[in-house]
């Protein structure tokens, strides 16, 4: 009689921890919604704006969690092994062909590095808060990891030099900058810098054997002197 209580007891538990997470997960939704709805992401393309709605009108409350492989040990371990040891950013792609030309070419972005590129720490509940914001923009989950000994050098030789305008991660780049149909400068951060991709409802992980945190370059130098002032 003693062990049917216990499992009674414990799939209360377990009921419980599912609903939790539940209104959790409702409340992520409403959360980014109104920070959408009230124009934080003004500067959206209709393909991303059309992405949201689809996500809104797909989301499926009790299944998603649980069908995401992107918390398994494996995964998670991947995602946190280099972020004490360097600033991780992750961003998301819809196609796997999309995520291995990051991997091979390197992270292109207009404007701002960090309009698609969101900081995580060692935070999980922090990550998962994050990825519940940004998933509907793609399976493909892709981490950006520079070291901390770039940025503090590179940091310091900026201040030297009295940058002010630019970001780092605008002079830790090795190409000339174009311009897009917007008329926005456009960057190429070096694969160097790109862990690698998981795809977070399947867990498939690509690993980028090209990729070194602490890679430094002759031209982000040169990048300095371009734009000291």
């Amino acid at each position: 009689m003693d062990k049917i209580y216990l499992i009674i007891i414990g799939l209360l538990v377990i009921y419980i921890i599912y609903l939790h997470m539940q209104i959790v997960k409702t409340n992520v939704l409403i959360e980014s919604t109104i920070s959408r709805m009230t124009g934080i992401e003004k500067k959206w393309k209709i393909d991303e704006l059309i992405g949201f709605v689809e996500e809104i009108k797909n989301q499926n409350y009790t299944s998603s969690f649980f069908q995401e492989k992107l918390y398994e040990e494996e995964t998670l371990n991947f995602i946190f092994e280099n972020v004490t040891s360097t600033k991780t950013y992750i961003h998301y792609t819809k196609e796997e062909k999309n995520a291995r030309n990051i991997i091979a070419m390197g992270f292109k972005y207009a404007d701002s590095f960090y309009k698609t590129a969101l900081p995580i720490t060692n935070d999980k509940l922090d990550f998962i808060i994050k990825h519940n914001t940004r998933r509907y923009f793609g399976d493909w989950l892709m981490l950006i990891s520079i070291s901390n000994s770039i940025i503090d050098e590179f940091s310091s030789k900026m201040k030297d030099a009295g940058i002010k305008d630019y970001a780092l991660e605008n002079i830790l780049t090795e190409t000339n900058t174009t311009r897009d149909e917007n008329g926005d400068l456009v960057y190429l951060l070096p694969n160097k810098f790109i862990k690698g991709s998981v795809n977070h409802r399947t867990g498939e992980i690509i690993v980028n054997p090209d990729f070194v945190p602490n890679y430094t370059s002759p031209q982000f130098q040169a990048n300095i002197s371009k734009y000291r002032k």
